[in-house]
């Protein structure tokens, strides 16, 4: 089988995994909220839960991808969210709750955002379709799968228009089959790992200083980013019933038309990219993504001004996905770049941990910060630290780009 067909069968996989968390981001903190009449104090400590098992999977599975290859390890993770799901439909115990939270990585930052294939299997499932791929076509094919990870997650959303059961029950059946379509692919990385275990150069746990270099930038970075997305993404649906009394169904279209928006836009990655550069990319488009972000908890104030405040918070959170969706892409294609390739699952692993180890601090303070003080607060706290992290983005990755593609080693 080909490359080509690998992709395509790694495209399924995230698309079907996609259309499950994209329901699920939705209809599971409206399920806590509405059925279980759980506060945002618990709401926030399931997410939390979610979002600190994560990381500890992501370093952990992340690493034993490199030492055994993607494939096998993939298998292993793709099986978490059928359990999650399963619990979430067979009990209402919180501590089993809280199992589900951490087997599926619910609260994980960004979700909502991304339509992301989700969780621990990400690093893998990225490293997986970078083995596939060359620097030539590889911000391409990342602009693609984000794509269709978008416009998957998107179709899950409209899943919220069903009876939460129906919701959850669709959701696992898509989960087995995201697990089930990645058994054909073949894993040259692990045929050609085998070999180079036989070889007496063969380290199994040192990486190289130029990719210890790459992964503890990303790590910093990434640390500020699910700081900063934590504090408030894993809300937005209860955001807009609360805030704006929005009824779930119309919750569901909301996000679908943000996913729509956001898969579109992705494709305009390789576009902007050529023309900006990676680092570049990266900073304007956060940008305009956090001025969006910081406007959203402020739409009633407008209802004086413009009479349809939701319609003002749709077209906040449309700009908000869209550009913060457009450089995942960039993010992604420019960290396989950097990294040789058996340190990929390590590197992306590393950098979803130290992402969500912070968004699990950030997303359990959010629900105490909204039950007792504004609103307002998080958001005002995740601009902060987005503009931190774009800041820190320019410093640590500019003049890493040449006229014949990427640097080997960054500039110290």
């Amino acid at each position: 089988m080909d490359d080509k067909s690998d992709i395509i069968f790694i495209m399924l996989s995230g698309i079907f995994r996609s259309i499950a968390t994209g329901a699920l981001g939705i209809i599971t903190g409206l399920y806590l909220y509405n059925v279980l009449h759980l506060s945002f104090t618990l709401i926030g400590g399931f997410f939390g839960v979610g979002a600190f098992s994560v990381p500890l999977m992501s370093i952990y599975f992340g690493r034993l991808g490199d030492y055994y290859g993607r494939k096998k390890v993939l298998l292993i993770v793709l099986i978490f969210l059928p359990l999650s799901i399963l619990i979430l439909l067979l009990t209402s115990s919180y501590p089993f709750l809280l199992l589900a939270a951490a087997l599926g990585g619910f609260g994980t930052a960004g979700a909502l955002a991304s339509g992301s294939a989700g969780a621990v299997a990400s690093p893998i499932m990225n490293a997986l379709l970078a083995d596939k791929t060359n620097e030539k076509n590889r911000t391409k094919v990342y602009s693609l799968f984000f794509l269709s990870l978008g416009l998957a997650g998107a179709i899950g959303a409209l899943l919220s228009h069903l009876s939460y059961r129906d919701g959850f029950i669709i959701a696992l059946i898509l989960s087995l089959a995201s697990l089930i379509v990645i058994l054909p692919v073949k894993d040259k990385y692990s045929e050609s790992l085998k070999r180079t275990k036989n070889s007496s150069t063969y380290n199994s746990i040192n990486l190289s200083e130029s990719d210890k270099r790459v992964i503890k930038r990303f790590i910093v970075t990434g640390a500020l980013n699910g700081l900063g997305q934590g504090l408030v993404t894993p809300f937005l649906p209860l955001i807009f019933e609360v805030l704006l009394e929005v009824p779930k169904s119309e919750i569901g279209n909301i996000f679908f038309l943000g996913g729509i928006a956001a898969a579109f836009v992705s494709l305009l990655t390789p576009v902007i990219t050529n023309k900006l550069g990676f680092v570049k990319t990266i900073i304007l488009t956060r940008s305009i993504s956090t001025a969006a972000l910081i406007l959203l908890p402020f739409v009633n104030m407008f209802s004086s001004i413009i009479s349809y405040d939701l319609m003002f918070a749709l077209v906040l959170y449309i700009i908000y996905i869209m550009f913060r969706v457009i450089s995942l892409p960039t993010q992604s294609s420019l960290m396989m770049n950097l990294v040789s390739q058996d340190s990929r699952s390590t590197a992306t692993g590393m950098n979803q941990a130290a992402r969500l180890f912070p968004s699990a601090i950030a997303t359990i303070s959010s629900g105490f910060i909204i039950n007792y003080l504004a609103l307002p607060v998080p958001f005002f706290l995740a601009f902060i630290v987005n503009i931190a992290n774009i800041y820190l983005y320019k410093k640590f990755f500019k003049d890493i780009e040449t006229s014949n593609g990427i640097k080997s080693v960054l500039i110290e």
